[in-house]
């Protein structure tokens, strides 16, 4: 799900839940929004009536050709090294592991994950796991955390990572939006959700030239909604009527993503440590719809989408082209890190919104997608869901981190080699 970090404000802002609906504190007079109407008559929208599937999970991508900028360093541990290890849930690990499987067994089981990382072996060194996990959940359940926990452990041998400058990365947290929209614009849900257009030429125009009038319109939403939605990369949409649907990342149109927090801030609309959604839905609402758009134009990128029927318990695929799975799966630099491998990351997990600190914790996941702003061998971002609740986590995620590799105990050092003392 290509999509653009929010992380670290003057390259864009940190999350925060979203606000609810209300009357505008401005006379907008009547509707008259030019990028949604022609000549008065509004643009309705259009979107499928039967959504298809996400595709099925393909072969994996080749393995991205820049090498690794810094070493690493990878020393063997025992799982009784790893704090919090025992008591944190592994099954959603073991879910997004079972989708990075469902690509690994349609690649070349003789290639390299990533000729620039020997250390990672080649597919055929993961594809037994792959084969033994379905028969370990006939053997022992699917539902059990020690289950999943002594899967992992049975296969894997852990390695602790670091670089020459640093023991510890950053960890932030990303999510799927949820947002209410409108098949007819309105004073409050009017900015456009388009799909890829069909003239290739319009993929080239800048924000400020694409309207309505560019492509199918799936829906209208708020334009706070609409585009952090383009910033994550995809969000699932909910219509009047109840109907809901996945509005999956389709393409953009090639142009340099801008931080409008950044701009308010220039500006001095806006201060450096109050910049938040919130604080940039604030002044959308105090400005009205005009200065919005102008504000909005700042940014000159624009992501397209096509609709999805959204299947329980699947997320919005990554970059590994596989289902992202609530808080199993994780953006990485893929530079360091092959999409599928395994990580026991150390940190602070907020356990609401709001919650800044944290609270110590441990979780597996699988590299499963990547972001602008995830570079490095420990930076890595969390995927927490989809709606408010995980947004409202998402938001308050930036915390130190600790890496642990967990690799193939055939490729593994000779001491990890061993049973789990």
């Amino acid at each position: 799900m290509p999509r653009l970090q929010l992380f670290g404000l003057l390259g864009a802002i940190a999350l925060t839940a979203c606000a609810s609906t209300g009357t505008p504190p401005y006379d907008q007079g009547p509707f008259d929004n030019a990028p949604i109407s022609d000549n008065g008559t509004i643009i309705q929208a259009e979107p499928l009536n039967l959504p298809p599937l996400a595709p099925e999970i393909p072969a994996p991508r080749a393995p991205v050709t820049a090498p690794p900028e810094e070493p690493l360093i990878e020393a063997p541990l025992w799982y009784d090294n790893l704090a919090h290890w025992a008591e944190a849930d592994h099954r959603p690990a073991k879910a997004a592991f079972t989708r990075s499987c469902q690509s690994w067994v349609k690649a070349d089981p003789d290639k390299a994950l990533n000729p620039n990382l020997p250390q990672y072996g080649t597919y055929r060194d993961w594809l037994p796991a792959c084969a033994r996990l379905a028969a370990f959940d006939k053997t022992n359940g699917t539902d059990s955390k020690y289950s999943a926990r002594l899967f992992f452990e049975t296969e894997f041998a852990p390695l602790s990572l670091k670089t020459l400058n640093a023991e510890e990365g950053l960890l932030t947290g990303y999510y799927e939006p949820e947002i209410h929209v409108r098949l007819t614009p309105d004073k409050t849900y009017y900015e456009p959700i388009l799909a890829k257009p069909t003239n290739a030429s319009i993929m080239n125009l800048p924000r400020s030239e694409i309207n309505a009038k560019s492509a199918r319109v799936i829906a209208y939403g708020r334009p706070i909604d609409v585009f952090f939605m383009q910033i994550q990369g995809s969000g699932r949409i909910r219509y009047k009527d109840g109907r809901s649907l996945r509005a999956a990342y389709a393409g953009n149109n090639g142009k340099p993503y801008k931080s409008i927090g950044r701009v308010l801030v220039d500006r001095g609309d806006m201060k450096l440590n109050k910049a938040s959604k919130q604080a940039i839905e604030n002044w959308m609402e105090k400005n009205g719809p005009k200065k919005t758009k102008a504000l909005m134009n700042e940014n000159p990128r624009y992501i397209f989408f096509a609709e999805q029927t959204i299947k329980e318990g699947e997320g919005p695929s990554g970059a590994m082209r596989v289902p992202l799975t609530e808080m199993g799966s994780m953006a990485v630099d893929p530079r360091y890190h092959p999409y599928g491998t395994l990580a026991w990351l150390e940190t602070k997990l907020p356990q609401e919104g709001g919650d800044y600190r944290g609270e110590p914790a441990g979780v597996l996941v699988s590299a499963q997608d990547t972001g602008s702003a995830i570079r490095g061998a420990l930076r890595g971002d969390l995927f927490f869901g989809a709606g408010d609740e995980a947004g409202a986590r998402a938001g308050v995620m930036k915390h130190a981190v600790r890496w642990t590799l967990l690799v193939p105990k055939s490729i593994a050092p000779p001491l990890m080699a061993l049973p789990n003392s």
